[in-house]
């Protein structure tokens, strides 16, 4: 291991979420790292299809597989709905790769869909004069989330959506072993209805080439949002009550996907079995507030509201939010003035419940849930930001 190995874990975090905002908090990506990006090709498509919960957990399935693979290393992450970004060392990097085409291949043996896997090295990014500062948000002893400044993520997402037959930057399956495991994916809550009238999918991007620049928008727009949607307890969408674990065999069929990898019948009934029991036993577990050796299920809910990761920023702000619809008529009109001013490029997309795919290594503290709209928030939210970045 190598001094640069620890730079993410070494990190000092902020603990408030309004603080991403500060330059001070960021550090300089390693010279020597890799960013690993995955994508579900056709996501947009596939989501009008019904399939977004799918593309959701090929999302969250490439950053558990890619956790497992550099373990027990920290590495800074990011979920995008529809794929997901994670930067490692060097010394990752075969592990990484074997894991990434584990997880291609999962996408298409058992979801029937091509999830994009590439790499680009960091100093690829520093020769095209671009940057990626990294942040730490750590609100609590056992929660943090990667945020990113600069113009570099968003410079590699290009370079690997490149159409080109021979790019590069995108692994091939066909010179790779796949070696992954996709231990701790778990999918196991029913869609989450909005405690108010809806809930939102945003995306604000600011334009300005220069950093303290888009600092200065960035923080405005994020006053703003909490000015027309009130604090953290008003706008969270989740909320105890709402929560409940499926017995559905049809919506606990994602995570089997995931995890059973062979496509071996029994296999899969097994697992599917063992999730059904599971499920009827943790909502035991927490009605009755057990405590076992490991898990105080009693407080299980109200850690995992806290260990969502339901806003984040990734040079785009990023937030999975609950209000009303005269609450989004505003802020859309403020968006689209600060876009017709061309300081920001944005998307916004309402639906009436969120979807949540967690990742849990253990049930006590160390368990993240991406939060998404139930119909393909951010990837719809993202079509329309696109969509003026051509205007543009």
């Amino acid at each position: 291991m190598t001094t640069s190995d620890k730079f993410y874990e070494d990190l000092e975090g902020f603990v408030e979420f309004s603080q991403f905002t500060q330059l001070d908090w960021y550090r300089p990506l390693p010279s020597t790292w890799l960013i690993l990006i995955t994508d579900v090709k056709g996501s947009t498509a596939a989501i009008e299809e019904g399939l977004y919960k799918e593309v959701n957990s090929l999302g969250a399935a490439s950053i558990v597989v890619l956790l497992n693979a550099v373990a027990p290393l920290k590495v800074p992450y990011v979920f995008g709905g529809d794929g997901a970004t994670v930067c490692i060392p060097p010394s990752s990097k075969a592990a990484a790769e074997s894991a990434l085409v584990a997880a291609k291949q999962m996408a298409k043996n058992n979801f029937s869909l091509d999830l994009r896997i590439g790499m680009i090295a960091m100093n690829d990014i520093e020769t095209a004069s671009r940057q990626i500062l990294v942040g730490k948000y750590q609100p609590s002893t056992h929660f943090q989330q990667a945020m990113f400044q600069g113009d570099g993520l968003s410079y590699a997402e290009s370079l690997i959506k490149d159409p080109k037959i021979d790019n590069p930057y995108i692994i091939s399956e066909e010179q790779i072993e796949a070696d992954g495991s996709f231990e701790g994916f778990e999918c196991r809550w029913n869609e989450i209805h909005s405690p108010h009238e809806e809930t939102v999918a945003i995306l604000v991007q600011a334009l300005d080439a220069e950093i303290a620049a888009k600092e200065i928008i960035c923080n405005e727009v994020s006053q703003k949002i909490l000015e027309l949607y009130g604090d953290e307890k008003e706008h969270h969408p989740l909320r105890m009550e709402n929560l409940s674990l499926t017995n559905s065999v049809k919506k606990l069929s994602t995570e089997v996907k995931v995890r059973v990898t062979s496509l071996n019948l029994w296999n899969h009934c097994r697992y599917t079995l063992k999730l059904e029991f599971l499920s009827c036993l943790g909502r035991y577990f927490m009605h009755k507030k057990v405590k076992t050796e490991n898990t105080d299920w009693g407080h299980y809910q109200q850690t995992l509201i806290a260990n969502t990761d339901y806003r984040k920023f990734d040079e785009v702000l990023r937030m999975i939010i609950s209000g009303t619809m005269e609450q989004r008529k505003q802020l859309t009109a403020y968006l689209e003035h600060l876009r017709e001013q061309r300081k920001i490029v944005f998307g916004i997309h309402a639906s009436a419940k969120a979807l949540m795919t967690c990742l849990v290594f253990n049930h006590e503290n160390d368990h993240i849930h991406f939060l998404d709209g139930s119909n393909g928030g951010y990837t719809m939210a993202a079509k329309a930001m696109k969509r003026q970045l051509k205007e543009l």
